[in-house]
């Protein structure tokens, strides 16, 4: 008989961000993580522990929106009393359990149960992908800009991805100021290429700021002219309309990436397929686990369509290394005032700080079983906020 999942835990603890916090007192950031001078913000963390019948315990834990924990639980109870690789079961389950809301929760799930797997069978996650890289190539990507004297000038953006490049990067994408003024972003854009080289990679994700498709337009158009890598997400109000960025596709001549905020596979293959990306996103806390980003990828790879992987965490470097397309890892949010943009809750010495890159402007694959890392029991239990133990389906 197949060893069964006993139980799960679910944890809800919090982790502080030194200088930045949300802010909601003007429109154009609306809550949005931003710098603020001397202020120390928290931010929410979840952590989801399943466990074997026969002694093996799986876990994963990342910054989590609200909801993530409850829903986590509704599909914890799913899959209690399963067969621990019963995977796909319990995605198909869960998603219509969580209809039609986020997938928060059962991506953390479904993480966790990859991460039982590699521990169960002494493979880390990457192996049991079957990738071959022990290594990959990030690139930087910072918050989005400010005004309180971090990255509030072309001139202060540049400066601060060029001490990024002493380090050893050689990529980097800026997230645009919230205001969305197409002068001041075409000019940024044209400052970053002739102060950060014709060798480096760059990227704009204005994280839809602008309003109309004539903005966006004229910042691609400098994006174009400046030989970026890629345009990604400008148009408000989440970049979720294919027809738009069809429309957008048609109007440049340089790749669009869309997607971050299309979540699961289904949307996504018919997003590309409706001609509104030239490229694809997913993340494993939005698109259904690594479960559902590797449907994404295989659908993707089958088309001989890239796909980019959304924000830094060892799961990410895993897919990265997994892929057959070569893909960039992203390390995003990182400022002159935030080194490590993850959560620093791990005791194994991984950390997505940019002092960490080597000299080749790459990043270690974690080599563990499983995902590879251990987490800071102490701090979880320290800084918890709630914990839930789900041991039925009741």
């Amino acid at each position: 008989m197949s060893t069964l999942i006993d139980k799960v835990e679910v944890v809800q603890f919090d982790v502080d961000t030194p200088g930045y916090t949300r802010t909601f007192d003007v429109d154009a950031r609306g809550g949005s993580w931003y710098y603020q001078p001397g202020v120390t913000g928290r931010r929410g963390v979840v952590l989801v522990r399943v466990y074997t019948t026969d002694g093996h315990v799986g876990e994963y834990a990342n910054h989590a929106p609200t909801g993530a924990a409850q829903q986590a639980v509704d599909v914890a109870r799913i899959a209690v009393g399963r067969p621990w690789h019963a995977r796909e079961q319990i995605l198909r389950t869960g998603r219509r359990l969580s209809r039609p809301a986020h997938s928060y929760g059962l991506c953390l799930l479904d993480n966790a149960l990859w991460d039982l797997a590699g521990k169960v069978y002494g493979a880390s996650l990457t192996e049991l992908l079957g990738g071959g890289r022990e290594r990959v190539r990030a690139y930087a990507s910072s918050v989005n800009g400010d005004r309180e004297g971090s990255l509030t000038t072309k001139e202060e953006v540049s400066a601060f991805f060029g001490s990024l490049r002493e380090l050893g990067w050689t990529g980097f994408k800026m997230h645009s100021w919230h205001e969305g003024d197409k002068w001041e972003e075409a000019e940024n854009v044209a400052y970053m290429r002739e102060t950060l080289g014709e060798r480096t990679d760059l990227m704009l994700d204005p994280a839809c700021v602008f309003d109309s498709m004539s903005d966006a337009i004229f910042v691609g158009k400098a994006c174009q002219e400046a030989g970026f890598r890629w345009y990604e997400d400008p148009l408000r109000p989440l970049g979720n309309g294919a027809f738009q960025h069809r429309q957008l596709r048609e109007a440049l001549d340089i790749p669009i990436l869309q997607t971050e905020h299309v979540p699961g596979p289904e949307a996504k293959a018919d997003f590309l397929l409706a001609g509104g990306t030239d490229l694809l996103r997913v993340d494993a806390h939005y698109d259904l686990g690594i479960t559902g980003c590797l449907k994404t990828i295989k659908f993707a790879e089958s088309l001989g369509v890239n796909v980019e992987v959304h924000g830094p965490g060892p799961i990410h470097r895993h897919l990265v290394a997994s892929m057959q397309a070569t893909s960039l890892y992203e390390v995003a949010n990182v400022s002159p005032h935030l080194e490590d943009p993850s959560p620093e809750i791990y005791t194994c010495g991984y950390s997505d700080a940019y002092t960490s890159i080597a000299e080749d402007g790459t990043l270690a694959v974690p080599s563990g079983p499983g995902i590879g890392v251990t987490y800071d029991a102490e701090l979880v239990a320290e800084r918890a906020t709630a914990t839930v133990t789900v041991t039925g389906r009741d």
